[in-house]
């Protein structure tokens, strides 16, 4: 729109800062009296009447500069703070659109059969990982390591009784009794049949007893300390059933095979008369001359 003055057609500003710099100059104000009469800085003035919106700072502040300069040269500063922001809001820049995913080459992209391949490598390397870590977690060395390491100092096990000659050892063995073993010190152990049945797996404290039961077949022992156990039957006390703090298995828990470690049989009849003793020889009377 214009408007003629004097003759002359003058145009008439139609955004904000036109329309203030207009009402500035006709009242013959400067930019440094606008700026100390409203406490707004001068080079934000001059952005706002430049519609220079680069130099303004947010839509917030601004506006409010611009309510307050309006209402200090006598206009309506609700009207021209909403048609500022309108003007903000179309002169910000918009962003332009960006392909997110570039075109792909492809001779550098992997044959769905290489995918595949990748994918099942990976799957076995997980599974080989969780099944090693099944099989640490269920050993019995290393539990019986980790019990050891906690467990306090054993107690050695009874020597055994010195072997009797055959020919003169009494019968102090009994042939038959309960098999129990008694911790006597926390010890790992699993006991089961070779079918596989498990009639006992797990820590035995200090004290506590285990016995076989009887309709048990043919159990075996493992454990990774067989100096921490007492085994007995009945009344008779077995020695230890392997070396201090090392793995056994596949150790026979039925009485006659725990007997034989305390009285070893005696050996076969062959029908050959037994040497004389050669102190016996000595005393022998001999036979006289014919």
């Amino acid at each position: 729109m214009n408007e003629i003055r004097n003759g002359i057609a003058e145009a008439i500003p139609t955004t904000v800062g036109g329309q203030l710099r207009a009402a500035r100059e006709a009242q013959s104000l400067s930019l440094g009296d606008v700026a100390e009469r409203t406490r707004i800085p001068t080079r934000h003035l001059t952005a706002i009447e430049s519609d220079d919106h680069r130099g303004l700072p947010a839509a917030t502040y601004s506006s409010g500069f611009v309510k307050t300069y309006a209402r200090m040269l006598g206009l309506d500063g609700q009207a021209l703070a909403q048609q500022f922001r309108a003007e903000l809001t179309e002169a910000a820049p918009r962003p332009a659109f960006r392909e997110v995913y570039e075109p792909a080459d492809p001779a550098r992209t992997p044959t769905r059969g290489i995918a595949w391949a990748s994918l099942l490598v990976a799957a076995i390397l997980v599974l080989g990982f969780l099944y090693w870590r099944g099989m640490r977690s269920e050993d019995p060395v290393a539990v019986a390591a980790a019990a050891s390491d906690q467990a306090p100092a054993p107690t050695p096990a009874p020597a055994a009784p010195a072997a009797v000659p055959a020919a003169t050892a009494p019968a102090l063995v009994a042939t038959g009794g309960a098999v129990v073993l008694t911790a006597e010190s926390p010890v790992w152990l699993r006991i089961s049949e070779p079918s596989g049945a498990k009639l006992f797996e797990g820590m035995l404290d200090t004290g506590k007893s285990f016995a076989i039961p009887a309709e048990a077949t043919d159990p075996r022992l493992l454990t990774g300390r067989p100096n921490a156990l007492k085994v007995t039957v009945g009344d008779t006390i077995i020695p230890p059933l392997g070396p201090p703090e090392q793995r056994v298995r596949d150790v026979s828990l039925k009485a006659a095979a725990l007997l034989e470690r305390v009285s070893p049989p005696a050996p076969a009849d062959t029908g050959v008369p037994a040497a004389i003793p050669p102190a016996a020889a000595a005393v022998a009377p001999q036979a006289a001359p014919n």
